[in-house]
């Protein structure tokens, strides 16, 4: 059981990425979100990363392998099944009702994340639903992260492709999927300010 640091760019944004088992580490994040004065919305983009449940056998499906929660500042990457406890503060921070969680596809992966780990989210939003509902544009609830970056804040983002395919169960993650994994929730968040506020302004507070 550890905890990984990695430092992520996106143009001119950095962020730290913590990949943990600990449950000491979750603590410390969530103190670390809580106490994130510039993020006054109280928004975190929230993924998941899932596995092959038997690798020899693909039908037996997946279940999520990891859960990336992202403030702006810090990217929080949980290694669900290695983790030595489930935290307390993980359990009670997703369902607090001052705080959103937005992503791609989100109502689904907090539906299994709830199935497989008994881990409930409170509030959520889909981020293509927000930028449909904003800019008046219905085509936006079909698209990718991608094409909603471009879209929605011209941030030129592309993704790693490469770790689609990787093991995501893995005790230990390589740079690429912890860059993707990061980028995905840093994307959500960033994306969900910029539709909320309806500029990228909010380390201004």
């Amino acid at each position: 059981m550890s905890t990984t640091t990695q430092v992520i760019t996106l143009e001119d944004d950095a962020m730290k990425a913590y990949v943990t088992s600990q449950a000491s580490t979750v603590d410390n994040c969530i103190r670390g979100f809580l106490s994130n004065l510039y993020n006054g919305k109280k928004l975190i983009g929230l993924d998941t990363e899932r596995t092959l449940i038997d690798s020899n056998d693909p039908k037996k499906g997946s279940k999520i392998a990891i859960l990336q929660l992202c403030d702006g500042d810090d990217c929080l990457i949980i290694q669900l099944p290695y983790l030595d406890s489930m935290p307390t503060s993980l359990l009670n921070f997703l369902r607090f009702a001052d705080y959103t969680f937005i992503g791609l596809g989100i109502r689904e992966n907090v539906a299994e994340l709830e199935k497989e780990y008994g881990v409930g989210v409170r509030n959520v939003v889909e981020v293509g639903e927000l930028a449909a509902s904003v800019k008046r544009d219905k085509s936006l609830v079909t698209c990718g992260l991608e094409e909603l970056g471009e879209k929605v804040d011209k941030l030129r983002y592309c993704r790693v492709s490469s770790v689609v395919f990787d093991d995501w169960g893995a005790e230990k993650l390589t740079p690429k999927q912890v860059k993707y994994a990061t980028l995905n929730a840093y994307t959500y968040f960033r994306l969900g300010i910029k539709l909320l506020r309806g500029e990228f302004s909010w380390r201004l507070g």
